[in-house]
């Protein structure tokens, strides 16, 4: 069985640089492994302890992105690609999903499993899996929560929200994302990060995986980011010994903010 796992290097928000065109500059700001896709680490390196898969970790970014390939590898995955292009740069969830779904169609074409964290904390969209998944027909499910079986032919999972927990089946090839806080992502050993480092990690261009310079970037994007800003703090709290303050008090500090 053969498993790709899609990882993003995001940045450090509480330093937030950004490019002319509204852009996160990723060059210039720390960066760290998406937390939801941890999760999606863990869940392919469960299915590997009983199934015997081969991981490859899949990352789109500049060379630095590298780094959460390295850190991947530590924790037990097999191996990883980097798709880094200048012309990737300002992609959004429509033009990011052509550029990963032809990576999969050029470079790892006979993969049975696609696994993402469901959001990253740069984006929130919570729309790559899925669309990704779309482009390559694949039966998708997101908000996944646990995998209870998975053979040659099918996954079977568990996906939860807010009202109900249900339990879906979709044949192979296909596609899962993974909630955050499901799993306990499991510390890298010592081992993982002196192999992570000695590893040769292949990289991708826009041509390499056959797509047009106006299917990806800003020329692919059809959502552009108008304004950022931070947002000032205004307000004070106010803290209550409740078992001293009558719910009135309470209510009248409420009242002052609404």
């Amino acid at each position: 069985m053969k498993i790709a796992v899609f990882i993003k290097q995001v940045p450090d928000t509480d330093n937030v640089f950004w490019t002319e065109n509204n852009n996160i500059d990723r060059t210039k700001m720390d960066s760290i492994i998406n937390p939801a896709d941890l999760e999606a680490i863990e869940a392919a390196l469960k299915i590997k302890e009983k199934n015997n898969a081969y991981i490859t970790a899949v990352t789109m970014g500049p060379e630095k992105a590298k780094e959460v390939l390295r850190e991947a590898v530590a924790r037990g995955v097999d191996d990883g690609i980097l798709l880094c292009d200048s012309k990737f740069a300002g992609s959004d969830t429509l033009a990011t999903s052509v550029i990963l779904s032809s990576a999969v169609k050029e470079i790892l074409p006979d993969t049975d499993l696609l696994i993402f964290g469901q959001t990253a904390i740069d984006g929130e969209t919570g729309q790559t899996g899925e669309c990704v998944a779309a482009r390559l027909n694949y039966p998708s499910i997101g908000h996944v929560t646990d995998i209870t079986e998975i053979n040659d032919n099918y996954i079977e999972v568990l996906s939860s929200n807010i009202n109900s927990e249900t339990t879906y089946r979709l044949k192979l090839p296909a596609s899962i994302c993974v909630n955050n806080f499901v799993n306990k992502p499991k510390l890298p050993l010592i081992e993982g990060y002196i192999m992570s480092q000695d590893k040769n990690y292949k990289t991708y261009n826009l041509y390499d995986l056959n797509i047009l310079e106006t299917q990806a970037g800003l020329k692919g994007s059809p959502t552009y980011v108008w304004k950022v800003y931070k947002r000032e703090e205004t307000r004070n709290g106010v803290i209550f010994d409740f078992e001293q303050t009558q719910f009135d008090e309470i209510y009248k500090e409420i009242k002052k903010v609404l």
